[in-house]
């Protein structure tokens, strides 16, 4: 009966460590600060001029006290932009001017950014400007291109027919349509195809019942050329060149 009865107790003492012991550690780590980068996100593309930073901050006060005395999980972001985020203990996490910036907000907009590759990082620090331990630290790269110009554009459906057979726009331009369709109870869309064949597609709006208006917003193809679009639901009748240049 004693061995039965030791057995009992062993379990239950393994129970105990398993419930007064591994959760506090498991807490304790996950209070550890850390930062996020959440926009943009890493390998994108933004237009050329100001690029913002946005970050989210867990388990961490932000706060205006810098130089002041060092409060746990208390201090501020170090926003960086194409240098080494400066790690080392006790060391003031600065780098050189022009490519830092000490903020309490949970966003920074660079200004005058040009066209290339461009890395981007933030990190937690103390009111001292020193890393925290572990470092808390965020980085993505992202390819900044020239800015896209934009077009508007205002098509009309009505009598099961476009208001136009052609439309030209810039190569690569930012498109805003105004897709206005009249025709009561018909459905109607505006979508791109790289040609009549309809293989490859480029930009499909949304299918709305009239009356109905719409906007579609699309970036136009970066290469020039005449490209092919379309109502989806009446493809043979309704469609035109949309030109490239």
């Amino acid at each position: 009966m004693s061995r039965p009865f030791g057995c009992k107790i062993m379990i239950m003492s393994m129970l105990l460590v398993v419930l007064f012991i591994i959760p506090p550690a498991l807490s304790e780590e996950a209070e550890i600060p850390e930062i996020a980068i959440t926009d943009p996100p890493g390998d994108f593309e933004v237009a050329a001029g100001n690029v913002t930073i946005s970050v989210e901050v867990m388990n961490f006060s932000l706060a205006d006290k810098f130089g002041q005395e060092n409060v746990a999980k208390e201090g501020h972001i170090h926003y960086y932009m194409d240098t080494p985020v400066p790690t080392e203990p006790g060391k003031p996490a600065i780098s050189a001017p022009g490519t830092y910036l000490p903020s309490v907000e949970i966003a920074h907009t660079w200004q005058n950014v040009t066209p290339g590759q461009h890395n981007f990082s933030v990190q937690l620090v103390n009111n001292d400007h020193t890393p925290l331990d572990p470092p808390a630290v965020s980085s993505v790269n992202v390819t900044v291109v020239n800015a896209s110009e934009e077009v508007v554009v205002d098509l009309i459906a009505r009598g099961v027919a476009f208001n136009t057979k052609s439309i030209t726009v810039p190569a690569g331009a930012r498109i805003t349509m105004n897709f206005d369709n009249q025709d009561s109870g018909i459905r109607h869309n505006f979508a791109l195809y790289d040609s009549a064949a309809a293989k490859r597609v480029i930009f499909k709006g949304d299918i709305i019942t009239g009356p109905r208006t719409i906007v579609y917003t699309f970036q136009a193809p970066e290469e020039p050329g005449v490209y092919f679009f379309r109502c989806d639901p009446h493809a043979q009748i309704m469609n035109g060149q949309f030109v490239v240049r």
